[in-house]
């Protein structure tokens, strides 16, 4: 398993864990029915927003790396016709 992929999982599960934990302590904090359902759904919309942006953040990453990517292919293609070339 490479380092990003275990790095992804762990915030992965960072976040499901923050999203169950919280609805825990919302479940167990004494309110009122409608009242613990709005805060829920509170809840649940604060964690969807943090999950999108370090969704974007994380394909904005992987975009940069494949465009860098792309990149060294191509100069070590044009380096090694050069050396076909000139030999």
């Amino acid at each position: 398993m490479e380092k990003e992929d275990r790095i992804g999982g762990f915030f992965l599960g960072l976040l499901i864990g923050g999203l169950i934990g919280s609805t825990v302590a919302l479940l167990y904090a004494p309110s009122s029915g409608k009242r613990l359902r709005r805060k829920i759904s509170d809840k649940a919309e604060d964690v969807l927003e943090e999950v999108e942006e370090i969704y974007d953040a994380g394909k904005e990453k992987a975009e940069h790396i494949l465009k860098d990517g792309k990149k060294k292919a191509s100069s070590i293609i044009q380096d090694a016709k050069k050396k076909i070339v000139n030999n």
